[in-house]
């Protein structure tokens, strides 16, 4: 695996070992910033438009104002991904309020925000692991579906941290999250579906989940390919049981199984027939 040799910081690349970001910057001190993370095949970012729509929707609500086109951003992705000659790749993509002039909470106003692009070699995760299926267990952290927060891929990613942290002390590939009225929303760092006959059931926005890029293609495009009705709606944890099939889904890994449930198995522990066929539509 090729380690990057250069980073966009700002306006240009810049080595790697000379990029520098000032510790007073807002992202490092109160987490006040925005990120995405792009899966990259043969050169080409998946979904970029739909990231950037993410990033600006996310800006709006934290009322962080970004500098940057679509244009230059999607050109200044480019050139990272050439300089590091790479092809098969993640970025991500940081954007953060600034150096303020003054501490405190309230934002300044006259800070310029600060934009890091990094990427690196990948090529999906393992494939032994989309053939076992990730296992879940349900965390204690629960997700606020009433925080402006739940919908805005943001740096505040504590709760999710130490959820998964929770996940790996139990031997499960990661958390599932309830929302504050212990409902299904999300995984740590996925959105989840459940398949009942020919039926798609994942939870609604309001309940706390990310508006994934990778469900907004699943629920848009590959749903209606497979002409499968889609229900969006709240999950209890009781229900899981009654489900045929499920899955998880993010940009990086794509769609994976999901086989069990606090050690509770889906489908006889083994991926479903319809996860499968669209795991393999969505490559």
């Amino acid at each position: 695996m090729s380690a990057a040799k250069k980073i966009w910081l700002n306006d240009r690349l810049i080595a790697v070992d000379n990029a520098h970001i000032s510790p007073l910057d807002r992202g490092f001190t109160l987490g006040d910033g925005l990120f995405e993370t792009m899966r990259v095949r043969s050169g080409q970012v998946l979904r970029l438009e739909s990231h950037l729509a993410r990033l600006r929707r996310g800006a709006a609500v934290i009322g962080l104002s970004l500098s940057w086109t679509d244009t230059e951003l999607e050109e200044a992705i480019t050139q990272t991904l050439f300089a590091n000659e790479l092809q098969d790749a993640f970025v991500r993509l940081t954007v953060s309020r600034g150096v303020p002039s003054v501490r405190g909470l309230l934002p300044d106003s006259n800070a310029s925000p600060t934009l890091v692009i990094q990427c690196g070699e990948f090529d999906g995760y393992p494939a032994a692991l989309y053939e076992r299926g990730m296992r879940v267990v349900t965390s204690s952290v629960r997700r606020s579906e009433f925080s402006p927060l739940a919908n805005v891929k943001s740096l505040n990613y504590l709760d999710q941290i130490l959820a998964r942290q929770e996940a790996a002390a139990k031997g499960a590939d990661d958390a599932l999250m309830l929302n504050t009225a212990g409902n299904v929303a999300c995984a740590s760092a996925a959105n989840i579906f459940f398949v009942k006959d020919d039926t798609l059931i994942t939870p609604r926005l309001s309940d706390g989940a990310l508006p994934g890029t990778m469900r907004a293609y699943v629920l848009d495009e590959l749903a209606q390919q497979h002409g499968l009705v889609v229900i969006e709606r709240s999950i209890s944890l009781t229900e899981i049981d009654e489900m045929d099939e499920a899955f998880l889904t993010n940009a990086l890994m794509g769609l994976m199984p999901l086989v069990s449930v606090n050690d509770r198995a889906i489908n006889a522990g083994v991926a479903g027939k319809l996860t499968l066929a669209l795991r393999h539509a969505s490559e």
